[in-house]
């Protein structure tokens, strides 16, 4: 009796320590031409058991914004797999991109590790999901996080040029997903004048 309550205990232990497997994926853009996958994204795996990590990753071009990306990933149990999302996105906007705005739902709770994939000297912070969120594209309500890239001491990503950006994600069992990206654009030459002048009053003011 006694071996077959520690066999018992072992098998939950493992269970408990164990990630799920992503079994099945899905995941393209939703079509209106503001963010244009470049053909298949790429899934890969790292590791095994509960040190299993996922990647999926694709390259784009974003003609205008907001931008979106939807998909599913579909486990085996409902345990919690951490998958990396990376995307290489290219700028055929109308200006430098200075900041980037990334707005990730799904329609279970999740989490969003610390560690981001950003272009280089770019700085970011990252702020946890919430529920009851109304999620990216229309897709109801559920748990919406966020990651907000600024330029730092980088360089902007210029018209034709192209930035990386990715980030980590945990969650509860098969889950659908959306992303929502705005990037920052430079202010034309214009509105910097205008900037400018409204700034030399208010110095004149003081």
């Amino acid at each position: 009796m006694k071996k077959k309550l520690l066999a018992i205990l072992v098998v939950v232990l493992t269970a408990i320590s164990a990630n799920a497997a992503i079994v099945g994926w899905n995941c393209d853009d939703d079509g209106d031409g503001a963010i244009v996958l470049g053909g298949q994204p790429a899934f890969t795996q790292v590791g095994e058991g509960e040190n299993t990590e996922y990647t999926i990753s694709w390259s784009c071009v974003q003609n205008w914004f907001p931008g979106h990306v939807e998909g599913d990933f579909i486990t085996d149990t409902e345990l919690d797999p951490t998958v990396w999302i990376a995307e290489t996105v290219q700028n055929q906007t109308t200006a430098a991109w200075v900041g980037y705005h990334i707005a990730i739902g799904m329609n279970k709770t999740f989490t969003i590790s610390p560690s981001v994939i950003a272009p280089d000297y770019w700085t970011f912070i990252v702020t946890q999901p919430t529920g009851n969120q109304a999620l990216p594209n229309n897709n109801g309500t559920g748990w919406v996080g966020y990651i907000d890239y600024y330029v730092g001491t980088g360089a902007p990503i210029a018209v034709n040029e192209s930035g990386d950006f990715g980030f980590k994600v945990s969650f509860l069992g098969g889950v659908a997903f959306c992303t929502e990206q705005v990037p920052v654009l430079v202010p034309e030459p214009a509105t910097m004048g205008l900037l400018t002048l409204g700034a030399l009053a208010l110095r004149r003011k003081k």
